[in-house]
Order: structure tokens, then sequence, then C-alpha cells
């Protein structure tokens, strides 16, 4: 029976002689949650994790995506399609865009992510061309007013990546895993971009078919477990490949809920963590605001709840108050 370990992390000063830091951060653990299929989860301790699981957890934490800034990383959301789900899209129009451009990396965003069709339920694919054409002037300006941003393409398509990658873009964000475009593995490995895996039904093509099965969290982690070894096998470093559980992506509010509750378990791919909740329906849902600009305190607090369990990049809308939790959160862990 395969055991999959979460460990219950800590930030606490004072610590046990046993407890295994996530590299030189400040998070800790001496407990884990194990969980195997069919049998329900319990608590042991940290000593129980196999070598290799322990030593992927201690090793990737100190260089995220070649930063020596402490993460968490923060992701701020650039839509460039008309139709997304957020109603904040910048496009046809180089002032708006450069205006929010402007207004986002001066709120201290670490990382741009550039989107130019949504995936939004229901979506309707665009041709390459119409894509490439949408976040032109915004990947232009970003690349010569704010040099030192890094630039993460959202993209299912390769020729879409390459573009971008070809003007300074370093991460290649597929909510298909790689696996909607048979050549995207070839231009990742071209540019030598760091690629981020999301999880979703279908292999990754069918982006909102519903999940089902009560263990759904490890198939979750199953599956991104595959994309790992199919993206290393074809030549892509585990060194350059980020995690994304696929928050809102075919699953219920209760499934969204049980991911971000047990969010830790994928430190054990030793790979960094990626979420996407911001403004996410089941958080509307939850709070009672249907506009998706409504819901920022409730994507915030969700937020400091991923970064409490040492995620290493948030992706979300609202930067400045995100940006907020961040320092409150850094401050408090430096306290005794």
């Amino acid at each position: 029976m395969v055991k999959y370990f979460r460990p219950i992390i800590s930030i606490e000063r004072t610590y046990p002689s046993d407890a295994i830091f996530l590299g030189s951060t400040g998070f800790w653990f001496s407990l884990v949650k194990v969980f195997e299929r069919g049998l329900p989860p319990k608590l042991v301790g940290a000593a129980t994790i196999p070598v290799e699981i322990k030593s992927s957890l201690i090793s990737y934490q100190d260089n995220i995506l070649g930063q020596k800034k402490i993460s968490p990383l923060l992701m701020g959301i650039l839509n460039t399609s008309p139709d997304s789900f957020s109603g904040d899209a910048a496009y046809n129009n180089e002032d708006i865009v450069s205006n929010k451009i402007d207004k986002m990396c001066t709120s201290g965003i670490d990382i741009i992510d550039i989107g130019g069709e949504s995936t939004r339920p229901g979506f309707s694919t665009i041709p390459a061309d119409e894509e490439k054409e949408r976040i032109k002037v915004a990947l232009k300006f970003v690349r010569k007013a704010y040099p030192d941003t890094i630039i993460s393409i959202d993209t299912r398509k390769s020729l879409v990546a390459e573009y971008a990658l070809s003007l300074g873009a370093k991460i290649f964000n597929d909510v298909s895993s790689l696996s909607f475009d048979p050549k995207s593995l070839d231009i990742a490995k071209k540019f030598g971009a760091y690629v981020s895996l999301m999880h979703s039904a279908e292999d990754g093509i069918e982006l909102h078919k519903k999940i089902s099965g009560t263990d759904f969290l490890l198939d979750i982690f199953d599956y991104l477990r595959k994309r790992i070894s199919f993206a290393e096998s074809h030549g892509i470093s585990k060194s350059k490949i980020l995690i994304d559980p696929g928050i809102g992506f075919g699953k219920t509010e209760e499934q969204n809920l049980a991911i971000l509750k047990n969010i830790s378990l994928f430190h054990t791919l030793g790979c960094p963590i990626l979420v996407g909740v911001s403004r996410k329906k089941f958080i509307g849902n939850i709070i009672g605001e249907e506009k998706p600009a409504s819901r920022m305190v409730g994507s915030t607090f969700l937020a400091g709840e991923l970064i409490k369990q040492g995620v290493q990049v948030v992706r979300v809308h609202d930067i400045k108050g995100t940006n907020q939790v961040i320092k409150l959160f850094n401050r408090l862990l430096s306290i005794g």
C-alpha cells in the first residue's frame, strides 16, 4: 500500500530535536499526516518519512526560481483576455495595459503572469496568433520598464509560449500541464524555461471535467508526480518545475477546501508549489459575494493560510493586500 506524507508545518522558534526544516526557512515539522487509499489518515512522527522524501523536503527550498528573496514569491495576474472571469482584464489599449502593469509592479510583485486566453468554465479556444497579439503590448512594456520582474506566460500553446519566451519570459505556466500541445516540451527545453504543471482532469485537456472519489487528493498528487516524471524523462530538470494543484479546475467547493487545508502534502513532490486561489467562485459562495472583485478579503485570507504552510508562489489579483499579508507574516516569523 502506497503511503503519502503531509508535513504538519510549524513556525514556532522553539522546536524539538527531531524537527525537520524546509531548507533554511523558518518552517519545520516533527509530525506528518499519513494517507493511504481506503484508510483514514493518521498522525505519526516525521522519522517515519522515507529518506528520499526527507531529502527532497530539505534540499529544494533554498532557491525558488533562482531568487534569493525569502519565499513566498508574489505572482500578479495580468489578464489580456476580454472574457476574463475576474472582470479586470487589460487589453486593446496601451495606456490601460501600461497603467495596470505600473500599479502591479509598484505594489510589490516578484512575477507577472501574462495570459491572453481565458480558461474559465465554458471558455473557447482562440487561435495562437490572436493570443500572441493580445499579450504583445504587455510583454514588451514589462521587459522595457521593469526588467527585473520575472515574466510568466500563461498559455497552453507552444507558439504563444515561444513568442513570450523569446521576449524574455522565464516561466511557461501551462494549465494543461504540457499535455495540450505536443510541441510545448520542446519549446520549454529550447529556452531553458521554468514550467508550471497544473492538475486538471482528462490529462489536462478537458480542464473543467469534475473529479470524483474519496481519494481525490491522492489522485491529484499522483497526477502531478506523473507529470513531473514525464517532464524529467523528456529533458526538463526537476529544478525547473513548479507544481499547481489546480484550485477551481474541476473541483467542488469541498475539494478545493480539502486541497488548501492539506496543501503541505505537495511539498513531498520536491518541487515549489504555486497556487492560484484568488477571487475563485467557491470563495464567493462561502462569503456571499457574487462579484469576483468583492472577494479580496477572502482571497487574501486564503493566501495567508497557504503562506503558513510554506507555499512558495502565490498567484493573486489583489497584490497590495496580499503583499501586506506576506510582510506581516514574515515579521511574525522573525519573533521568538
